[in-house]
């Protein structure tokens, strides 16, 4: 099984329920995509690891939009955005390219775009 996870609103928002899931799913030879807007860093990287979840892939949205070269602005906070249209597809072009069997994802807008099955979380603490 592939289970797709976001980080902001998903993962950080329960990290022991995610941690303890990602270990037993990966350890059952199962995959765990972390699928994320935010562009990743060294120091992205140490603030997911810092919530021990387990993941047998990372994929972030801006990171892929720079790859494949789409135009990127950013805001006077440094955030970086691109065309609403593009971003909002990109999740679901990369679950259907990996054959990703759930994104859980806390973003209801995301959902519309998916072919792939998906569960919009909740998360009130």
């Amino acid at each position: 099984m592939k289970i797709g996870l976001d980080f902001h609103g998903v993962i950080n928002k329960l990290p022991i329920f995610f941690s303890e899931m990602s270990k037993l799913f990966i350890e059952n030879g199962h995959e765990i995509h972390i699928i994320t807007g935010k562009e990743i860093t060294e120091e992205y990287i140490k603030e997911i690891n810092s919530y021990n979840v387990s993941y047998t892939h990372l994929f972030s949205i801006i990171t892929h939009c720079k790859n494949v070269g789409y135009k990127i602005c950013y805001d006077n906070s440094e955030n970086p955005w691109i065309d609403i249209n593009i971003w909002n597809r990109i999740k679901s072009a990369y679950c259907l390219l990996n054959n990703i069997d759930i994104m859980i994802d806390d973003s209801e807008y995301y959902g519309k775009y998916f072919n792939t099955p998906y569960m919009k979380i909740n998360v009130k603490i």
